[in-house]
């Protein structure tokens, strides 16, 4: 009997150590099959990303898609270094701004402020059916504050 009960409370104390904290942030989270990767991407489209006024950083958006999936490639230069960002597939442009479509991976900075990341985004395709998309790379780790404002913005089309 000590030994089922035992079995029990390390069950329960597994489960709250799990699950037991909610997010503190509004942004959605990148889907379960994206995943960060540092590896070189194949050819594919280019985009630029472009600095808000004031900002150091720059980059590129390479895109990848066929028939069921649509991969983004983030390389960043001039980040604060070891920083992180919130980064998204927005509605519209970013002349015309819209809301948040799909999560991408956290942008992490190196010591060097550079960082390279990709996302898969399984079952969509690309380009969208109808309207346009951009990316953005926001100011911070989060959407809380200051945090969720644009640091980077690129267009998904010429």
């Amino acid at each position: 009997m000590p030994k089922a009960w035992f079995a029990v409370v390390a069950v329960a104390v597994c489960a709250m150590a799990c699950g037991g904290e909610s997010a503190t942030t509004a942004s959605p989270t990148p889907p379960a099959s994206s995943r960060p990767t540092s590896s070189p991407s194949p050819k594919g489209v280019t985009f630029r990303l472009t600095p808000e006024p004031g900002v150091t950083a720059s980059g590129t958006i390479t895109l990848l898609a066929d028939q069921s999936t649509t991969a983004i490639e983030l390389k960043v230069s001039g980040l604060q270094a070891n920083s992180s960002h919130v980064s998204h597939i927005h509605l519209g442009t970013c002349q015309s701004r819209g809301g948040i479509a799909f999560a991408l991976n956290q942008v992490v900075a190196d010591g060097q402020g550079d960082s390279d990341v990709r996302t898969t985004l399984m079952n969509l395709r690309y380009p969208p059916a109808s309207g346009t998309w951009y990316v953005v790379v926001h100011a911070g780790p989060d959407m809380q504050g200051s945090n969720s404002s644009y640091l980077l913005c690129g267009n998904l089309f010429s």
